[in-house]
């Protein structure tokens, strides 16, 4: 599952987040103590701030949005020779220019600016990271990484604008450059409460459940499978209200229609995981109100393939 990111190009619709104000830091800064591995970044208008080194293993990828908007945090590796400036000036702006146009209705302009999109796009290798959260939310996901360069980005919409486009010549939107270092962060192999497992199928609860108050939970990416070519199986949470457009929600999730992804989202989102590649495990933290839930993927139809279905939290 290499390749979402490359569909998206094509479908003329990606990406978004803004980070001229990011802070680097240093390893030591980024890993909270010898049992933790954490990257702890915050959300400054359309910028992440924060360390942008962790030691490699299992890390955790922990977000807190008080930015009034929805966000989310696609973690992935990028192929070698290949930096965030080159991800920001050869994909993004590009890909927004021709949403620009795509918008306008001009889509032989949108076609002819899609045709520079560079063919390292299709080698960005997809690893998980913290799922769509509102503002309030801390979105926290823990993935195993090895050492090498890798990107934490948004691309959730605003006005037509994707979050991780930046207009300045050499800054990278919502693209924070990371690098995971060499030296291990010392970290193990999270617990969980519940077990999910994503297949072609839909969603299964394998072990345990969701209850009210923090869930730990395991994520195992059973089977990958693209859909429209180049986008596959996450998970994303968001509580279900008497006034929640269900069937809007699950909708909003996917980035590819032109209104896809657009701020102000029509639910309340928790967090959740991204993508990552089939025979993965990954984990992520949901604090959870007594009440109904939502979970869908970030696929087309999604309902229809099986990746969107509710849930309920009852008392403890």
């Amino acid at each position: 599952m290499r390749r979402k990111l490359l569909f998206l190009v094509v479908c003329f619709f990606i990406i978004g987040c803004d980070d001229s104000q990011t802070v680097s830091t240093t390893t030591e800064d980024a890993i909270s103590s010898s049992t933790e591995n954490v990257l702890s970044l915050d959300i400054v208008g359309w910028s992440f701030v924060g360390p942008n080194e962790i030691g490699s293993g299992w890390t955790t990828i922990r977000i807190t949005n008080e930015s009034g908007m929805t966000h989310h945090g696609l973690v992935y590796r990028l192929p070698d020779g290949i930096t965030a400036e080159m991800v920001s000036d050869q994909v993004v702006k590009p890909i927004q220019e021709s949403l620009t146009a795509n918008i306008a209705g001009d889509l032989e302009k949108a076609a002819e600016i899609m045709k520079t999109i560079p063919a390292w796009i299709g080698d960005l290798v997809y690893m998980g990271g913290p799922g769509m959260m509102s503002s309030g939310v801390v979105g926290e996901a823990t993935m195993y990484l090895e050492p090498g360069n890798y990107v934490v980005e948004c691309y959730v919409k605003t006005n037509g604008v994707q979050h991780n486009y930046n207009p300045v010549p050499g800054a990278h939107g919502m693209v924070l450059p990371l690098t995971v270092k060499a030296e291990p962060g010392g970290m193990s192999e999270p617990d969980a409460n519940v077990t999910l497992e994503i297949s072609n199928s839909g969603y299964m609860i394998a072990d345990g459940q969701f209850v009210a108050g923090q869930n730990e939970v395991r994520v195992r990416f059973v089977e990958q499978k693209l859909y429209n070519n180049f986008v596959g199986h996450d998970a994303h949470f968001f509580r279900i209200n008497s006034d929640t457009d269900v069937e809007a929600s699950a909708r909003w999730v996917d980035f590819f229609p032109i209104d896809g992804q657009q701020t102000p989202a029509p639910a309340h989102f928790v967090g959740g995981i991204h993508d990552m590649p089939e025979g993965s495990t990954g984990y992520f933290k949901l604090t959870l109100e007594v009440g109904q839930y939502g979970v869908v993927a970030e696929v087309p139809n999604a309902r229809e393939v099986g990746l969107f279905t509710t849930f309920t939290v009852a008392n403890n």
